[in-house]
């Protein structure tokens, strides 16, 4: 069974290379090497599971999925989808029609 997970917000820490997509999970279990079937777009498996400090006073925090992007071009699709409020489904492996990580 897929997993959900709905999305707060994201970000991008260039440093590192790692785009952050913070949310909620609403069931299911998210582990690293899950690929997001649907909505289309994130074209790489996660990379960790973390977790985004929100608020220090109230010492809120969120689940946050981090995938790696191979380079600025990827990135820069990431960051146009619009992700805040979509409920993204993970699943084990690949996703039909993504092999190899590659771009669809």
């Amino acid at each position: 069974m897929p997993a959900r997970f709905v999305v707060e917000d994201t970000f991008r820490l260039s440093r590192l290379g790692i785009f952050v997509v913070h949310g909620r999970i609403l069931d299911g279990t998210i582990r690293p090497g899950q690929r997001v079937r649907t909505p289309p777009g994130l074209d790489a498996p996660v990379d960790r599971v973390e977790f985004v400090l929100l608020s220090a006073s109230e010492g809120r925090e969120n689940p946050a999925l981090t995938f790696k992007y191979r380079d600025e071009a990827q990135l820069a699709r990431w960051q146009a989808l619009p992700l805040a409020g979509q409920t993204l489904e993970l699943v084990d492996g690949e996703v039909p029609g993504q092999h190899g990580g590659a771009a669809v």
